[in-house]
């Protein structure tokens, strides 16, 4: 019998969703000492009555303009003062702070519009404006801007409503705000919420920690001293209802080649450490992990470079099923040499590893990173013609000449082509995985400029993308005139873009190896 993976797990307490963010901004109330009611004074200050009556009949006459003055009047402790300075507003202050962030209806639903409520302080003569709201999901950061109004302004608190486009899936979201005022005064304040499902009650997997891959998916990270590959999950089960659920300690999981209903890789089950009960309008978090030893299904696939579905299925005790799939696949990785022909500024030196670095999160993005950049440079006095390359058969004795004896793709970055329209040229598609010959390494232009400060500089951007670009071919790829796709012919219609085809056909390469 071969060699079979083993899961574990465990959970972490259970939060609220509409008190989710452990690092939000603190609610305030703040208290407008010349205005409030000694009820007021004694309820958010925590003042003795008499007191606040004291403090309301005095500032009768004068206003109050200090918390020296301030104790003065209501002969208030030094201990007592430093516990409530932060929270007066006196006379003649003018500081805009945000006190609270609310929805208008308690809880975030999955897919529903939604309104939040901003409730401010604002001493000052210059009204409120406007408020900013920078929306932080699982997708694409977007920000919702709303003016306020005089009324609004007045009152202290302005209504932003999230319409059917701005509606959120099941998930944290975290509202990063920004008030303004008219003469430029700013507050910020940070809410987060959990979005509960509407169905009610879900389940989602999501990859763990730095195992994340750049499509989001869950990874088989290798480990080479035990010989295994270990996945890592986050679970998260969401209730939307309005009374506690409480979920079975038995959970099932099954790993498929072909996605669920393929070819089954590996199954088994578990049960969690005790009953797990998810709170009314709550949220449940835990982690799973499996180890899988050289042999096994789930190993074998990881090692074959195989892309695998992850099933996950608890039951709550009421009977209700909830269940989630996640991709699992491999990071891999290559390495680089690069190497500047011919000598470099300060700034341009800067700008390659700058654009190097741009390069590396393009291919991130479809789960392939560096293994190492080895910087290499050969001076003008050794570079010779090569500095300029004119033709093929130069760049192939720039290859022949100065490869660099290792496992890594060679990067040649030329001070400028002087060949056809060419920028950039791979020694074969694909290139070889090994070296000492006149196909194994790529060259570029270094694409240089001079700024408005006359400081030698190199395009960044396009540098990027043209490194990208030869190494792709370096890999396999060949050219695809997809909209944004990084192996387009034209330099300038290429874009960041790899697809998953060209995923899979970089993986052969024997340069490419596990991250």
């Amino acid at each position: 019998m071969p060699p079979q993976s083993t899961a574990n797990s465990k959970t972490t307490p259970s939060r609220l969703a509409n008190f989710y963010g452990i690092q939000d901004s603190i609610p305030f109330a703040f208290v407008d000492i010349n205005q409030a009611t000694s009820h007021e004074l004694t309820r958010y200050l925590g003042l003795k009555p008499e007191i606040a009556e004291r403090i309301v009949e005095a500032r009768g006459a004068t206003p109050v303009e200090s918390l020296r003055e301030l104790r003065s009047i209501g002969q208030i402790s030094a201990r007592a003062a430093n516990r409530i300075q932060k929270r007066l507003v006196f006379a003649g202050h003018d500081r805009l702070h945000i006190l609270d962030v609310s929805s208008r209806d308690e809880y975030l639903f999955s897919n529903k519009p939604f309104t939040l409520l901003v409730r401010f302080i604002n001493p000052s003569e210059a009204p409120a404006a406007l408020v900013s709201i920078t929306v932080l999901w699982t997708g694409e950061p977007f920000v919702v801007e709303k003016e306020i109004s005089s009324e609004e302004a007045e009152m202290g608190q302005v209504e932003v409503e999230f319409n059917s486009e701005q509606t959120l899936p099941v998930g944290q979201v975290e509202f990063r705000l920004a008030l303004y005022a008219v003469n430029g005064a700013q507050a910020s304040f940070t809410k987060s919420y959990f979005v509960l499902p509407s169905n009610p009650l879900s389940l989602s997997l999501g990859p763990a920690g730095a195992t994340v891959t750049g499509t989001w998916s869950a990874r088989g990270d290798y480990h080479g001293d035990t010989d295994t590959f270990l996945t890592e999950c986050s679970v998260t089960v969401a209730n939307g209802d309005a009374s506690a659920v409480t979920l079975n300690r038995g959970v099932n999981w099954s790993f498929w080649d072909g996605g669920v209903g393929g070819t089954l890789v590996e199954s088994g089950s578990f049960n969690w450490s005790g009953n797990n009960v998810v709170p009314a309008h709550g949220v449940l978090h835990g982690s799973i992990w499996f180890s899988s030893p050289h042999g096994s299904g789930i190993y074998n696939r990881y090692h074959d470079k195989e892309d695998m579905t992850l099933k996950f299925e608890m039951i709550a005790n009421d009977g209700r099923h909830i269940s989630d799939t996640i991709t699992c696949r491999v990071m891999l990785a290559y390495g680089v040499n690069i190497i500047k022909v011919g000598d470099f500024g300060s700034q341009e030196h800067t700008d390659l590893y700058n654009s190097v670095d741009l390069m590396r999160q393009i291919y991130e993005k479809r789960d392939i990173t560096l293994r190492g950049v080895l910087r290499w440079i050969i001076h003008n006095t050794d570079a010779g013609g090569f500095t300029v390359l004119d033709s093929e058969s130069e760049f192939r004795d720039l290859l022949s000449d100065w490869s660099v004896p290792n496992d890594f793709v060679d990067v040649y970055v030329c001070q400028d082509f002087n060949w056809s329209s060419y920028n950039g040229y791979a020694g074969d598609i694909p290139g070889p995985a090994s070296k000492g010959g006149n196909k194994d390494g790529v060259a570029v232009d270094k694409t240089g400029f001079t700024d408005g400060s006359g400081t030698a500089r190199l395009n960044t951007d396009v540098l990027s993308k043209l490194i990208g670009h030869e190494v792709g071919h370096y890999l396999g790829l060949s050219h695809l005139e997809d909209t944004n796709n990084l192996m387009r012919s034209n330099t300038g219609n290429r874009g960041p873009d790899l697809n998953y085809d060209q995923y899979r056909k970089m993986f052969p390469h024997g340069f490419m190896v596990f991250e």
